[in-house]
């Protein structure tokens, strides 16, 4: 798959989630709108301290939260768990490009978020984590198409 295949699937699923997300579904409150995209920003903030923990447990960290697991010494390190810390990773990366741009309401902060969202969804399908992915990462686009017309 070359970069332009990547780009147009990338673009037709923005479309098909458009047309859902946006034009099929139930609308948010324009009040509502206004508001999420003026707290965008902080929530983005927020989220980044929050998968900060996960982040530090890729570099040796994590033994230090291991000591408060029930199941220490159960915990196996294996494939799965590497590839769900290098997703995370690349959320917090698209979470922290997104920050200043979703201050000055640009549109390319909106499509970081959107690709985080997009990370965060394949990252809960590997770990078969099917509640997550329908609810956190529905939600999550359904929030972001609501709000895209508010970027530019």
């Amino acid at each position: 798959m070359t970069k332009s295949d990547f780009s147009q699937n990338l673009n037709q699923l923005e479309e098909v989630l458009e047309k859902y997300l946006v034009d099929k579904a139930p609308s948010i409150p324009d009040d509502w709108k206004e508001l999420i995209v003026k707290f965008a920003p902080y929530l983005t903030i927020f989220g980044l301290v929050v998968l900060a923990p996960t982040i530090l447990g890729a570099f040796g960290f994590g033994a230090y939260f291991l000591s408060f697991n029930p199941f220490y010494g159960r915990v196996f390190f294996g494939f799965n768990y590497w590839l769900h810390i290098l997703l995370v990773a690349v959320e917090v990366f698209f979470m922290a490009l997104a920050v200043s741009p979703l201050f000055k309401k640009e549109e390319k902060g909106w499509r970081y978020l959107y690709y985080g969202a997009l990370v965060s969804g394949v990252s809960s399908l590997i770990s078969f984590d099917l509640v997550g992915f329908i609810v956190g990462t529905g939600l999550s686009l359904y929030v972001l198409f609501q709000v895209k017309e508010y970027y530019k």
